[in-house]
């Protein structure tokens, strides 16, 4: 008898939790929808952090982290590569920068927005960060926390294999 409490008791216990996956559900829904079949796509929100542009001592420019109250989206893709060949990596990165307290809007002016694309291959004078000055960015308010962040933007310096971007992400 004491066996069958305690089963019961642990039983209980482990199928009480209720699992909400609607978020999860929702945010990969929209990453498979934009990320390339042959790679793979990964979203970030870094908060309290700005973009600065800094220079090296080439010339080139790149970006630094600033302590903020605003805060920057980081969308990563990588292209599968073979992994016979040391130099077969492939990566892209947009880098947007939002202010929290204008969290719904919508531009096609992006030159005085704080957007990044930085590409990372073996691809000589054609490698780096680059501003995104064509496109249009959008966030709506989906509810109280979660909001819909839209870019389709094209950087003509480079080829690109990413040139739009649907997020869903949540402030606390």
């Amino acid at each position: 008898m004491n066996y069958l409490y305690v089963f019961y008791v642990l039983f209980s216990l482990v199928s009480c939790k209720a699992k909400s996956s609607l978020n999860t559900a929702i945010a990969s829904k929209v990453e498979r929808a934009i990320c390339p079949e042959n790679g793979v796509c990964a979203h970030e929100i870094i908060e309290n952090k700005a973009l600065k542009v800094k220079t090296d001592n080439l010339g080139s420019p790149y970006l630094e982290m600033v302590d903020s109250d605003s805060f920057v989206v980081k969308v990563e893709y990588k292209k599968s590569g073979n992994s016979k060949h040391q130099d077969s990596g492939y990566r892209e990165e947009v880098f947007i920068e939002l202010d929290k307290n204008n969290l719904e809007f919508e531009t096609a002016n992006l030159k005085f927005k704080k957007l990044f694309f930085a590409r990372w291959c073996y691809c000589k004078g054609q490698t780096g960060y680059y501003k995104i000055n064509q496109g249009k960015l959008s966030v709506t308010k989906i509810d109280k926390t979660k909001f819909k962040l839209h870019l389709a933007f094209t950087v003509p310096e480079v080829p690109q294999i990413i040139n739009e971007i649907n997020h869903i992400f949540s402030l606390q």
